[in-house]
């Protein structure tokens, strides 16, 4: 009788630190869906990262200009990436937006070194887009 009372005022004990662990479980794995969609492969950062790779332009920098170019750029590189063109025709798809951006960046900060190297690069990917068009 003793081991039964003492058993059934444990299972309440036990079904709470099981809940509570259980969404501590749920937390952690929406953090990593929150960030992985983000970030992660298919967010479009991975398909920027490596445009920009190949048209010679440091990564951050890119995002940077890219960001400042167009207000929805990870839907930007996602549609882009689903059209599935090859690393030329990325870049070239994406020359007005990034000469947009270093417009903007220009404006608000004034000449920037990082930007002046990668404008030849931005203005040669911009004009290649205009007569593509």
């Amino acid at each position: 009788m003793f081991g039964s009372s003492l058993k059934s005022k444990q299972e309440p004990g036990k079904i709470v630190i099981y809940s509570t662990a259980f969404i501590g479980v749920v937390a952690i794995v929406a953090l990593i869906v929150f960030f992985w969609k983000r970030d992660g492969y298919g967010s479009g950062r991975a398909f920027g990262n490596r445009v920009a790779a190949h048209i010679g332009i440091p990564k951050k920098v890119f995002h940077m200009l890219l960001v400042n170019g167009s207000a929805d750029s990870g839907d930007v590189l996602k549609a882009l990436e689903k059209s599935k063109p090859d690393l030329d025709q990325a870049g070239v798809e994406l020359g007005p937006l990034l000469a947009k951006g270093i417009e903007r960046m220009e404006a608000r900060f004034g000449k920037q070194e990082m930007i002046d190297s990668v404008k030849p690069i931005v203005a040669k990917l911009a004009s290649e887009f205009n007569v593509k068009r």
